[in-house]
């Protein structure tokens, strides 16, 4: 995954670099807003597409979008128009919505899970769509109306929706009408393996199995000594656990996280808020930080990664906190991704 450390030439650079060194998907966060006020963050539709006219093999897609601040009818053309660009190699990252990329701008954030489960109705019948054959929708958000877009998918019968989600009803709702679920950046491989099960409340409803549904985990990572790496990534490690009560109590720490903290709810302007979240930070013993961490040398690395995947995770999302993105990559072209994919293929 692109994190928000570099310029846009850096990130087109980097898109490049990742396909030649054999990662296999590659996302980019959807955000106006991040908790870093000093780096630039590009609109990532547009990312993708300089990045799809780059590469060749490299799969992408947002993680994740939001049908708050786009419109259901701007992401399924959008998409569609990428996955033209890059002959099927694209996929769509949804999620519902955070304050942060809203409230700054005026957005309402009403009826978020509606929404979102609305969204992607619409944006998979707009995507099947034709003048021959207009889509009707009458929702509590988002209406249809012999609506059609000029474009067709070039996957068949669509590109795959892997939704973003971090409560039981989103997770429930990804198993239901997405093609995959995204897990945040602070699941355990213990936490992911709990919250699959209401992901596969979901899959029972529309009569399909986990075998067949994708799931992806966000780790975080740095190769090299234990220790200096822990050092490296472990404030964000930490204010990340501390915006989710209900995981933290999952991996063993009990602590009352306000609202106004957790990550739908929280604005980067709110110093007090902030300086809530880092409270809670501080308290987080290291050994639940540690859990949600692949660090240290590439074996050590590899072992965090296959927790993952024994818990559930059929894919996995490197998220580097490295100083050193070039390493990184790198030593993970070299070292780990070659086991990985030997052993549980690509």
């Amino acid at each position: 995954m692109l994190t928000t450390k570099h310029e846009v030439s850096k990130l087109l650079e980097y898109g490049v670099k990742l396909e030649r060194w054999g990662f296999d998907h590659l996302k980019v966060g959807d955000h106006t807003l991040t908790m870093n006020p000093n780096v630039e963050y590009p609109n990532a539709h547009t990312l993708l597409s300089a990045i799809g006219v780059l590469t060749k093999r490299i799969k992408l897609s947002t993680a994740v979008t939001d049908p708050l601040r786009r419109h259901p009818v701007e992401i399924a053309q959008g998409i569609a128009t990428l996955d033209r660009i890059t002959k099927g190699r694209v996929a769509l990252g949804i999620g519902a919505g955070e304050a942060m990329n809203l409230a700054p701008f005026g957005i309402e954030a009403k009826k978020p899970y509606t929404a979102l489960r609305e969204a992607v109705q619409v944006i998979k019948m707009l995507w099947l769509s034709s003048p021959d054959n207009p889509a009707d929708f009458k929702g509590e958000v988002f209406r249809l109306d012999r609506a059609y877009l000029q474009l067709k998918c070039y996957q068949k019968p669509h590109p795959p929706v892997y939704i973003g989600a971090l409560s039981p009803k989103t997770r429930e709702l990804a198993g239901e009408l997405a093609e995959g679920w995204i897990a945040v950046a602070l699941e355990s491989p213990k936490t992911l393996k709990v919250h699959l099960r209401e992901v596969e409340r979901g899959l029972a409803k529309s009569g399909r199995r986990l075998e067949d549904f994708y799931v992806s985990a966000t780790v975080y990572t740095e190769v090299g000594d234990f220790e200096e790496a822990y050092r490296t990534v472990e404030w964000t490690a930490r204010r990340r656990l501390a915006s989710n009560g209900e995981i933290l109590a999952l991996m063993g720490h009990k602590v009352k996280v306000p609202k106004e903290v957790t990550i739908p709810r929280i604005r980067v302007d709110d110093k007090e808020a902030l300086s809530k979240l880092d409270e809670i930070a501080k308290s987080i013993p290291r050994k639940i930080v540690e859990q949600i961490l692949a660090i240290g040398n590439p074996d050590q690395c590899i072992a965090k990664l296959e927790e993952y995947v024994k818990a559930g995770a059929n894919s996995l999302i490197i998220c580097s906190l490295s100083r050193d993105d070039d390493r990184l990559y790198r030593l993970y072209s070299e070292k780990i991704l070659p086991y990985m994919k030997e052993i549980y293929g690509s």
